[in-house]
């Protein structure tokens, strides 16, 4: 019945549009569309995009920002063997990879030392304080004993698996295969001195704290693999960045370590080259620019500390283009990107639905009596979250656009996808649906203009599809009655205010300095940790130089986007992903008009993934074609 159903409407919908695209309305949309095409690719906007930066990597500006890169590489080409060497016959590394290997391998005899090495030393410890010993404890050293006997490795089982292979099927990533460890090294017995010693130290860090001593030997194995492997502290971080609560500061110490896993590969590794680009440069500028203007800050101490969460993200910009070399890598770390996407998105509209947490100090209850709740998922506000998820959706729906048709992981997407979009109207951010419907915008235009065709149609019916309450908060917008509008407005009068003072050098970055001058200048009594505006918000913190900056950084950005999407086949997968992280940037930094964006560390760190990711398909796709392969 139900295949009849879908068969039924299926030729409907391809008789209409046979019939539409074959009607004198198309062809009068074509010719419109084309008419537009023309003088969009002769505008001053396109020709400032296409032109082409000559020598940039020769020049001075170059030179200056690119320094710190260019240093590294003179170490390395002065000790870089020595020290490779050194790593490679210590034994202390030796163990290292030993320990990352078996862990991956889930090596038995590897783990039940482990665990019969913790539960011992915990046991002991506190026996010696008088608390006694644990009966679970006690099992667990007894579950170690048991996989002492046997020298087997169960992640060579996962490839089998049907669960895996539907989990990898539904992600889009086939290609995974769960041989990736060194069967060699699951031999030997360095490898089970390491994993006594991590067991000794999880032991003891338990007998303390012990939550955090059962973390101990997954931390150990991060810290290692992203030493070894950099790449993997790029995917850790991009996937952590949203689901982290509360905190930035372990997202910071994962990108910090990256950065400094990758400086150590950098140096060690012969013939290792730091890729300098335009977005780079600009990046460093807007860096130093922000340092000054923290130098002579109203709370100096306050805004180096803001600085530095600043220097950590931008500069895991370069952590991404450097370690993302390959198609597959690129990919892998979107779909990553995406996932952890879909589960913020879920945790959210399970707040809806079960009213976990919610909270109605988002919304002005006397003009919106019927909606008192905005969803915020793991990002603590929801504007925050629909920030994020501007960010998040555009790839997701690429995926569900690029994907075979017949293949399991196109539909997911599309779960995802509405998931995605379904968060995004819980959150009630005005705003962030203004900037989605500019990514939309932008993706239509570039990707197939004949698509606004189909606009009017979809505008006349919406009325009777979106819910009442939407509708009235789209056409609140503006309205000096609703406490959120008015407050922003207020905001803004006052920021513009202090301008008239520190236009040209700033206040100095952060709540700590805006607040040391901001009530000076505030109207209605308002108290505010920010102007809501983030392009406001820096002029304010670093004056005319800051936003001169920032807005170098997203020229730049967007022009090597648009060259790159220029030479990439039409609609083929990367020029269309390179088009949706364009367009969700775009729809980002719309919204950042109505609200300090870059507030929340977190989401200020993910534009500048999105920005990394973006710039790399410039490196990873002149070496293959669309399809993988080199050329």
């Amino acid at each position: 019945m139900n295949s009849l159903i879908i068969s039924a409407v299926l030729s409907f919908v391809n008789a209409f549009v046979g019939k539409f695209t074959q009607s004198k309305l198309w062809a009068i949309i074509l010719r419109i569309n084309a008419a537009c095409s023309r003088s969009w690719k002769n505008s001053r906007i396109m020709t400032l995009l296409e032109k082409e930066g000559k020598g940039f990597e020769n020049s001075l500006f170059s030179r200056i920002t690119m320094s710190p890169f260019t240093f590294l590489e003179f170490v390395q080409r002065k000790i870089g063997d020595t020290l490779s060497d050194k790593i490679r016959a210590s034994a202390v590394c030796e163990a290292g990879r030993l320990y990352i290997q078996n862990f991956m391998a889930l090596n038995t005899r590897f783990w039940g030392i482990m665990f019969l090495a913790a539960s011992v030393v915990y046991n002991v410890l506190h026996a010696a304080s008088g608390i006694g010993m644990s009966t679970i404890v006690l099992a667990v050293s007894l579950i170690g004993v048991l996989l002492m006997l046997i020298n087997i490795n169960i992640t060579g089982f996962l490839n089998g698996s049907k669960v895996v292979d539907f989990c990898k099927a539904c992600a889009g990533l086939k290609n995974i295969d769960f041989s990736f460890y060194n069967v060699k090294m699951t031999f030997g017995r360095l490898r089970l001195l390491s994993a006594l010693i991590a067991g000794v130290l999880t032991g003891t860090v338990m007998s303390i704290m012990p939550l955090y001593g059962l973390l101990v030997p997954f931390a150990l194995f991060g810290m290692l693999l992203v030493l070894q492997y950099p790449i993997t502290g790029v995917y850790a971080a991009v996937f952590v960045a949203p689901l982290i609560p509360f905190s930035s500061m372990p997202l910071a110490g994962v990108c910090i370590w990256t950065l400094i896993s990758l400086i150590i590969r950098s140096v060690t590794c012969k013939g290792f080259k730091w890729k300098r680009d335009s977005v780079g440069a600009a990046l460093m500028l807007f860096l130093f620019v922000m340092l000054i203007s923290c130098v002579f800050s109203f709370a100096r101490s306050s805004s180096l500390t803001v600085w530095a969460m600043y220097f950590v993200f931008i500069m895991f910009y370069f952590a991404i283009i450097n370690t993302v070399t390959t198609r597959d890598a690129l990919y892998g770390l979107i779909r990553v990107f995406v996932i952890s996407g879909a589960i913020v998105a879920l945790y959210g509209v399970m707040q809806y639905v079960f009213g976990w947490t919610t909270t109605n100090a988002w919304i002005d209850e006397t003009m919106f009596e019927d909606e008192t709740m905005r969803v915020f998922s793991t990002l603590a506000n929801p504007n925050v979250l629909g920030e994020y998820l501007l960010l998040v959706i555009p790839p997701a729906a690429v995926f569900f656009l690029k994907d075979k048709t017949r293949s399991l992981s196109k539909w997911v997407y599309l779960a995802v996808t509405a998931l995605m979009f379904v968060c995004l109207i819980l959150t009630q951010s005005r705003g962030c649906w203004l900037g989605f419907m500019v990514s939309i915008a932008i993706f239509i235009t570039f990707y197939d203009g004949r698509w606004w065709a189909i606009i009017p149609l979809v505008l006349c019916i919406l009325p009777f599809v979106i819910p009442e309450t939407i509708v009235e908060r789209l056409s609140s917008i503006g309205n000096m009655d609703d406490s959120s509008t008015s407050y922003r407005v207020y905001i803004w009068m006052g920021a513009i205010g202090m301008l008239r003072h520190y236009l040209l050098g700033g206040i100095g970055m952060g709540e700590d300095a805006f607040n040391q001058v901001y009530p000076f200048f505030s109207y209605n009594a308002i108290i505010a940790p920010h102007s809501h505006n983030t392009f406001l918000q820096l002029l304010v913190e670093g004056g005319i130089p800051a936003l001169i900056s920032f807005i170098a950084v997203i020229f730049v950005f967007l022009r090597v986007t648009h060259r790159t999407y220029k030479i990439r086949p039409k609609k083929s997968l990367s020029s269309t992903m390179l088009l949706a992280l364009g367009a969700g940037a775009c729809g980002f930094l719309f919204q950042s008009l109505f609200d300090y964006t870059f507030y929340n560390y977190r989401v200020m760190a993910v534009f500048f993934m999105v920005i990394g990711i973006a710039v790399s398909f410039k490196y990873v796709l002149g070496k293959c074609s669309d399809d993988g392969r080199s050329k």
